[in-house]
């Protein structure tokens, strides 16, 4: 009992001053100093965050950009503004990172609270539920987790749902699109994007110091720069490397960046590649990382059309089911998701254009730099603008698999390539002429993609026989010469000759030996003439581009020749010889046609989707060019009857132009899909719409026009009307003033 009475007594000896209680944890802006250099692009989005942060129906925000953006600088400089302006009790931030486990995430917010959460053998779910009880206890939290790779269970790391907990808010940031999405961000999401140009200067100057402002360093390190495409990691990192080198090692280091290998700047994979890394190995599946590595095949900036990689990627094989006894438009389906994928991993950019996408500088030179540089499975040889006039040296123990060639002036091919594993070759001129030598395809016979565009090619070498796996050939913009030997190339799936010229306008009769193609673009082929009887072989066809080309269609007759008065001409193509890929054709480009009487009327499209079909002569129309599904008919007076193929194609239109008909009713059984209707030039229509049941006629109705109908007594006559047309508000006031 004396040691109990002298440990009490002791005791009475410590009063509250005595007692050390834990210190509190500092403030954010303590943990973080603000070294952040302001930017006007940077400051409007962390404007826009801090006040959805002061609204009590926010409770989830994301930011989402590509590596090294700078998300996490932001999102600090928001929090600092957001403790100065005092809008929460406590701001704690983690970084989660793609390995980081739940116990990590615990860990960085009990250090910043000076909680204890046990000791190692406590389980995940105890941890939890002593962090929860502590947020909730503070009041309004500010929950930042940085660097967010999945959707995260906030309930297991102990984070307070901020749906139950009305004082707490999330905010993320993550290099994934979608990640916003599973945490409930939708509809506070903000994108990240890199620094304008000028944005970028002033960053890469106070990173670098004055030597970039030296008449002799200057002007080459606005060339450094650029380079770096506003990316402020790699302009850090760039910058950082060159700070107080000589005018030689600045060159060196632009040669490098324009060549896709800075091997001696300092951090720049270490620091940089190593984030893009991270985003490349996080793709799930081979498919779509050999799909991304095709956008390092083109120039910096470009906006890379999604069709043409659709088409490379089939002829790669890259699209499992699809190619070989699959589907075009199911190809063009998959590259559109890919792209969606990439783009919500911020590494593809949006295009200049619908339909293109691009790629940051920097990830493009990651690509070639450090996946396809390095191989297997895939080693790439890139030189792309770069103005060469002979073919560039080849390693021949890389094991090419792609080769781009693009807007250099070299004019003659070698005799042959040592890269028997070649797959892709790439080569786009300045329009000047080359020659190809004879052996040339000899030694890369495993050849699957060859695209030789924006040269003339007067004749073509017979060892392009021997590309018997060849699947997909682009000879755009070119002047070609003799083709006919094309017709060896028999695995041909897609071919386009899109602006090129043919001698004597003839489109090669050797493309009628080609029996397994599924895509023909001749779009742009000004004079283009196509010889009867090479649209009739090719049975399998899917995709038919015609826009600004072949027009010249001709009768129906049993002729191969008729006379004209200069001799024997021979015929052209005539629109029955569709019917051999009706079956298969699901998309049919600017088609155009002279007159109705050329169009059978047993011509049906069961698959059509996409298509743009002019009959006739008709002044464009800007809604008709924008259109999915466009239809315009001229019947110059005549009549055609409800079973004709041309009915059957209306039915499928969201835009429908038709003129100078006759007595017609069209429009019984409606058409659901159409958004634009032109009815014009017919003096014998007295109405639109006979509906016996007063069904929607058409319920996407948009836009009408209805022109020089001097006999229109209404727009819908209902023999039964139960319900309303809903497309009748459009145009019920025109009407009646009519």
């Amino acid at each position: 009992m004396n040691i109990v009475d002298k440990l009490q007594t002791e005791g009475q000896m410590f009063t509250k001053d005595n007692v050390s209680y834990p210190a509190p944890p500092p403030p954010f802006s303590a943990i973080f100093p603000c070294d952040a250099v302001p930017f006007r692009s940077r400051d409007s989005i962390r404007d826009e965050i801090l006040e959805a942060l002061k609204k009590d129906d926010v409770k989830e925000l994301g930011l989402y950009g590509m590596a090294g953006v700078g998300k996490t600088t932001l999102i600090q400089e928001v929090a600092k503004r957001a403790e100065a302006m005092k809008l929460f009790d406590e701001i704690l931030m983690a970084v989660v990172s793609q390995d980081s486990s739940i116990r990590k995430i615990q860990d960085q917010f009990a250090s910043k609270l000076g909680l204890s959460l046990g000791d190692d053998k406590e389980s995940d779910t105890v941890r939890a539920g002593r962090l929860h009880e502590k947020l909730v206890k503070i009041g309004k939290v500010l929950v930042i987790l940085d660097d967010l790779w999945k959707h995260l269970d906030l309930q297991a790391v102990g984070i307070p749902s901020p749906d139950k907990h009305k004082c707490s808010k999330i905010v993320i940031t993550t290099r994934e699109k979608d990640v916003c999405d599973q945490m409930d961000c939708k509809n506070n999401t903000f994108l990240v994007k890199a620094l304008s140009e000028e944005e970028g200067w002033h960053l890469f100057k106070k990173m670098a110091g004055d030597c970039v402002t030296s008449a002799e360093v200057g002007p080459v390190a606005i060339e450094v720069a650029k380079e770096c495409g506003g990316l402020p990691l790699a302009i850090v990192v760039v910058a950082r490397a060159l700070k107080g080198k000589n005018l030689t090692r600045w060159k060196v280091a632009l040669r490098q960046l324009r060549d896709s290998a800075p091997t001696n700047i300092k951090g720049m994979h270490q620091d940089v590649y190593s984030r893009l890394q991270l985003s490349y190995d996080y793709l799930d599946g081979e498919e779509i990382k050999h799909f991304f590595l095709l956008f390092s095949l083109f120039p910096e900036d470009n906006a890379i059309p999604i069709e043409l990689q659709m088409r490379r990627g089939v002829g790669l094989g890259m699209f499992h089911q699809v190619g070989l006894g699959g589907k075009m438009q199911e190809a063009r389906e998959k590259a559109d998701f890919f792209v969606d994928l990439l783009k919500s991993a911020c590494l593809l950019l949006d295009g200049d254009e619908e339909g293109t996408a691009r790629v940051h500088d920097v990830v493009r030179d990651f690509c070639i730099s450090s996946i396809a540089s390095k191989g297997p499975p895939h080693v790439f040889l890139v030189k792309s603008g770069r103005e060469l006039t002979e073919w560039p040296e080849i390693d021949t123990s890389a094991d090419y698999t792609s080769i781009s060639l693009i807007d250099n002036n070299i004019t003659q091919f070698p005799c042959g390539l040592d890269c028997p594993k070649l797959k892709c070759l790439v080569f786009v001129g300045c329009g000047q002429e080359v020659n190809i030598a004879d052996s040339f395809f000899e030694t890369i016979k495993e050849l699957n993609v060859l695209d030789i565009s924006s040269v003339c090619i007067p004749l073509f070498p017979p060892s392009q026989g021997l590309l018997g796996k060849l699947r997909t050939l682009h000879l755009e913009r070119c002047a070609l010469g003799e083709m006919e030997r094309i017709g060896d190339l028999k695995g041909l799936e897609v071919l386009s000759l899109s602006g090129s010229k043919f001698e004597d306008n003839k489109l090669p009769k050797g493309i009628s030996l080609l029996t397994r193609l599924r895509l023909l673009d001749l779009s742009n082929c000004t004079k283009l003439l196509i010889p009867y009887g090479i649209l009739s072989n090719l049975s399998l066809l899917e995709k038919l581009d015609l826009e600004e080309s072949f027009d010249e269609w001709d009768e129906e007759s049993g002729e191969e020749f008729y006379i004209e008065n200069d001799g024997r001409r021979e015929r052209y193509a005539r629109l029955s010889e569709l019917k051999s890929s009706s079956h298969c054709l699901t998309a049919l480009m600017e088609m155009h046609v002279k007159d109705v009487r050329l169009f059978p009327k047993d011509l049906f499209f069961p698959k059509l989707t996409t298509f743009r079909i002019q009959i006739g002569d008709l002044a464009l129309d800007k809604n008709y060019s924008l259109s999915k599904a466009g239809l315009k008919v001229d019947f110059k007076g005549s009549s055609i009857a409800k079973d004709h193929g041309i009915c059957s194609l209306m039915k499928r239109c969201d835009f429908l132009q038709l003129s100078r008909m006759g007595n017609m009713i069209i429009f019984r059984d409606g058409i659901p899909n159409l958004k634009v209707l032109v009815v014009e030039q017919s003096d014998d229509i007295e109405e639109i719409i006979i509906s016996e049941e007063g069904e929607a006629v058409f319920p996407q109705l948009k836009y009408l026009s209805l022109r020089h109908l001097s006999k229109l007594a209404s727009f819908c006559n209902v023999r039964q009307s139960r319900k309303p047309i809903q497309s009748q508000s459009l145009f019920t006031d025109k009407i009646r003033q009519m």
